[in-house]
């Protein structure tokens, strides 16, 4: 039996660094369009995203995260992903469903891609999120989750196969 969305998952692996190429403005609106329907806590549709493409404004983004910020650089997109607080608890939740959806949209479009954290990371001077938030002009009231990195891959991994999953990780009706 196909399943498109298996083969695009085991072929997904996190690629920190980027041929530098722009993305193409079409790929990278289809890219989004798969974001916007990642499903959401209440249907209240909280997150929202920032696209950055200017390598100086990447670079900018890099020094927010005092570690493990500078994989992005490189990348033809970053886009921001942030959470408006007002609509509950599933915060984080909300923005990791639609970053995972980014993360298999870009490997449909053969673009490599890369999360960084963001939340609960340190800064420069202030927290990541602060000087994300700053740097971008957030409003109050928003939470940067994380950052995610696309581009040409300029790195190749060996996807997964059938033999790397643990079959065992799963159980049936209890543990």
């Amino acid at each position: 039996m196909e399943n498109r969305l298996f083969e695009l998952a085991t072929a997904r692996r996190s690629v920190r660094r980027y041929t530098g190429e722009a993305i193409h403005p079409d790929v990278l609106g289809e890219i989004m369009k798969v974001a916007l329907t990642a499903p959401c806590s209440f249907g209240h549709r909280p997150v929202e995203f920032v696209v950055v493409q200017d390598a100086e404004r990447i670079r900018a983004l890099a020094a927010c995260k005092s570690l493990g910020g500078t994989q992005i650089i490189g990348a033809g997109a970053v886009i921001v992903v942030m959470v408006k607080l007002d609509r509950g608890e599933f915060w984080i939740e909300d923005g990791a469903i639609a970053s995972a959806y980014l993360l298999l949209a870009a490997e449909q479009y053969g673009l490599g891609a890369c999360w960084v954290h963001i939340r609960n990371r340190t800064g420069q001077r202030k927290t990541s999120d602060e000087e994300v938030r700053g740097l971008l002009g957030v409003p109050d009231g928003y939470a940067v989750l994380n950052l995610i990195a696309l581009g040409g891959k300029a790195e190749r991994k060996q996807g997964y196969t059938e033999s790397d999953y643990d079959k065992g990780k799963i159980h049936c009706e209890q543990y």
